[in-house]
């Protein structure tokens, strides 16, 4: 499930300026900031669209703080369907998802066992119980994590999966 632009990633000025914005705004709005990135299918790495999406995991917790026990400031959701859909309609435009993107907050741009177990289709820790991977993400995809604090951008790390695993992948600014 690879694609030119799996081994790395390289971001236009303008898409990484409105990437920082959007993940800072959400920082002082105290959730984490989900969204994905698009780019042209030739040349492979380059992406040039941020589309950020909504974070419902603070709904989701009012809801049901016992299914969802962390609330928007450690963790993030978004509508599952709605991602699948711009990948599918990305690929057919000639303009796929390159990269998911999120955020921590007051942390650093690693990728947790959640999110791992979360972008490999697998099942994630709770309640004590660790997670597994699963049989890998539902697209060829980059996951960027972007460590946010009060002072700003903290740190950018990108990820991709191989042979089984989460691994660095290149990410040029």
């Amino acid at each position: 499930m690879d694609a030119a632009w799996t081994d790395g990633v390289e971001l236009t000025p303008a898409a990484r300026e409105t990437l920082e914005a959007s993940i800072v705004e959400r920082y002082h709005a105290g959730e984490e900031a989900c969204g994905y990135l698009v780019g042209p299918a030739e040349p492979g790495p380059l992406c040039d669209e941020v589309v950020p999406l909504v974070n419902v995991i603070g709904k989701m917790h009012a809801r049901d703080p016992v299914r969802f026990p962390r609330g928007p400031r450690t963790a993030f959701a978004f509508s599952l369907s709605l991602f699948e859909r711009a990948i599918r309609v990305g690929s057919d435009m000639g303009r796929p998802v390159k990269v998911l993107y999120h955020s921590h907050l007051d942390a650093g741009a690693h990728l947790g066992a959640t999110d791992r177990a979360m972008f490999s289709q697998g099942v994630p820790p709770r309640n004590g119980r660790q997670g597994r991977l699963g049989r890998g993400p539902i697209a060829p995809l980059v996951f960027l994590v972007t460590g946010v604090g009060a002072e700003g951008i903290l740190e950018h790390r990108a990820y991709r999966w191989k042979e089984g695993d989460f691994v660095s992948a290149s990410l040029h600014l």
